[in-house]
């Protein structure tokens, strides 16, 4: 593991002195040098090099190490060699094994660093991670809000305040915990929730603020109070998920900050299995809505707040999302077409399209030849939800698909830009275009890759489950330990079931992710239509039945339980499921014959 402090090479970059309130103190800040951060959705990128190619990482202050999942390692050409005995990695999911990749040449900052590690397994976010030895070995300034991550060696600043960009002095401090060992460099704070100390990390990998439910208990967090809602299946870098919730919260103090009334995701698992864990994660939106300094020489954290919702999950302030009105020369403000880009970015990921749009307008107007500007901003007008008549919401759609073609006349190859538009047509019900973008996206798409398997879901809504089953093939066999294992398994059962091909392996995949993950109701639907497909009609229903209990108003579910009853001698039964079925969906039996179902 020699190379673990490698990163420290950084320091070979020119440093750059910046004007800081505190240099009458003698104190100064060197920057080694900034990071631009894109947000892509939830997840703050930036671009790299490995080897020579650019390539996309995920910034993730949690990751005590630099870290990609097997899917990034092979498309990247990067020969695996096995870690140290006893090497593993912990987090939210559980533990995972890991091989070591090394990078000989790795591109960032203007310079390149020769024989990088980086650790790989684990789930797949989509892309690497740099960690918290790279992002955090020294000290750093987060704006994300401006798509800016910076580094700096400061001098003479022991007791000075480092959160140089407030001149009136109004910004909060908290102070930082060391970690449990040397190798922990993930900044951490103490947090007080309702009244209870939690002790939080500061995770830029997390795509929202979260707390385990037995801090949230302990805090006072009733999970069965009438406005707590369910929430989406929580993964991390472990195989397992958990479930969560989004909880009202009374108050939460961050050092000198004290946010009241926000709504939190709360977590069924916890974080780590280590002893000093942490209970909490302030996630990516966290650092959207603050400008941080991570002053690890001081072991302090400055931040000032941006405005707006801080949490995901809270209700944004009224007004929070009206174009900025920031002159020209305000600190952070953007002077070129790629700062309004990421800016424009940044405050798509906070929930305020239409300041995003007004950014996205001006790096337009400032560069109009670059892809990526128009489809950020297809983006934007199809998340901008304001009230408006119908034909208001189709000329955001209409606008919106001018902006992928646009996107695609110059980068014909942009697989994010053919899946947006292929979604686009698939809802106006242009299935032969959406089938045309989705051949086009699957053509370019990295076998095993997140968009790879974008690009077999769609195959299977375009009812084209065969074309799908290479694509899921290839996914899975690189993400046997991946915390959505059992979702994909579900996904290749469905399609082999549609497609009735390789029915024995789709009894297995069902079999398999019900083993994981439980017997959720689409693992259920999925084993019926396999079960009738082989004749197991018994089998066929008991599966569907426990399904269409929870999915009662699901058409395709209740005509699958009334073919299997009637193909199992209970005519009664079967005919009074398919008659609620047709109600629920008078086409039902024509998308069934499509693959060769009917009634008997």
């Amino acid at each position: 593991m020699r190379h673990i402090w490698r990163a420290a090479g950084l320091i070979a970059a020119a440093a750059a002195w910046l004007p800081a309130m505190a240099r009458a103190e003698g104190c100064k800040l060197a920057k080694y040098g900034t990071l631009p951060v894109e947000m892509k959705g939830p997840r703050a990128t930036t671009q790299v090099k490995i080897n020579g190619q650019d390539t996309r990482f995920i910034l993730d202050t949690g990751a005590f190490f630099n870290t990609m999942p097997r899917a990034t390692a092979e498309a990247l050409a990067l020969k695996r060699e096995a870690a140290p005995l006893g090497l593993y990695v912990t987090g939210i999911g559980g533990s995972t094994s890991v091989d070591l990749a090394r990078v000989k040449d790795f591109g960032i900052l203007g310079i390149t660093l020769h024989d990088i590690t980086f650790l790989v397994g684990g789930s797949d976010p989509g892309a690497g991670l740099l960690g918290a030895n790279l992002l955090n070995f020294t000290d750093a300034e987060a704006d994300l809000a401006h798509g800016q991550y910076s580094l700096f060696k400061p001098t003479g600043c022991g007791k000075a305040a480092l959160a140089y960009w407030a001149k009136d002095g109004n910004y909060q401090v908290a102070e930082l915990i060391t970690g449990e060992s040397r190798l922990d460099r993930t900044p951490a704070l103490y947090v007080t929730v309702n009244g209870q100390r939690v002790k939080a990390a500061l995770d830029t990998g997390a795509t929202t603020t979260l707390i385990t439910r037995r801090a949230a208990e302990r805090a006072g967090i009733d999970l069965n109070a009438p406005d707590v809602k369910a929430s989406y299946a929580t993964h991390g870098i472990g195989t397992k998920s958990y479930r969560s919730w989004t909880a009202r919260v009374a108050a939460y103090s961050i050092g000198t900050e004290t946010i009241q009334h926000a709504q939190m995701q709360v977590m069924d698992g916890d974080i780590g299995s280590a002893a000093g864990a942490p209970e909490m994660l302030l996630g990516v939106d966290f650092f959207l809505a603050h400008r941080l300094f991570i002053a690890n020489s001081q072991r302090k954290l400055y931040f000032t707040y941006n405005g707006g919702r801080v949490f995901s999950l809270s209700d944004a302030p009224t007004g929070s999302d009206k174009p900025a009105a920031s002159s020209a020369d305000a600190p952070g403000a953007p002077k070129t077409a790629a700062d309004y880009a990421l800016r424009g970015r940044a405050s798509l990921s906070r929930g305020e399209p239409a300041r995003a749009l007004a950014d996205l307008d001006a790096a337009i107007r400032l560069d109009p030849d670059q892809p990526d500007y128009y489809l950020a901003r297809a983006e934007a007008r199809l998340r901008d939800r304001q009230p408006g008549e119908e034909h208001e919401r189709g000329q955001r759609r209409e606008q919106a698909l001018g902006d992928l073609d646009r996107a695609l006349t110059l980068a014909p190859r942009n697989i994010e830009a053919l899946l947006l538009r292929a979604q686009l047509y698939f809802h106006g019900k242009d299935r032969a275009a959406a089938l045309r973008d989705v051949d086009a996206a699957g053509g370019v798409a990295t076998p095993g890759s997140p968009q790879a398997r974008e690009v077999a879901t769609a195959y299977i809504a375009l009812d084209q489950p065969g074309r799908a089953l290479p694509l899921l093939d290839a996914w899975i066999r690189l993400h046997g330990s991946d915390g959505t294992l059992g979702e994909a398994l579900n996904e290749r059962c469905w399609a082999r079931g549609l497609a009735g091909q390789m029915l024995d392996g789709a009894l297995d995949d069902c079999r398999k992710a019900i083993r994981r993950d439980g017997p959720k109701p689409a693992y259920l639907d999925s084993l019926g239509l396999v079960q009738l497909r082989l004749g197991h009609y018994a089998e066929a229903v008991d599966a569907y039945g426990k399904a269409a209990q929870q999915l009662s108003s699901n058409a395709w579910t209740r005509y699958g339980l009334g073919l299997a009853r009637l193909r199992s001698g209970d005519t009664a039964g079967g005919k009074a499921e398919i008659a609620a079925a047709k109600a629920l969906d008078k086409d039902i039996a024509e998308q069934f014959a499509k693959f060769g179902i009917e009634a008997m």
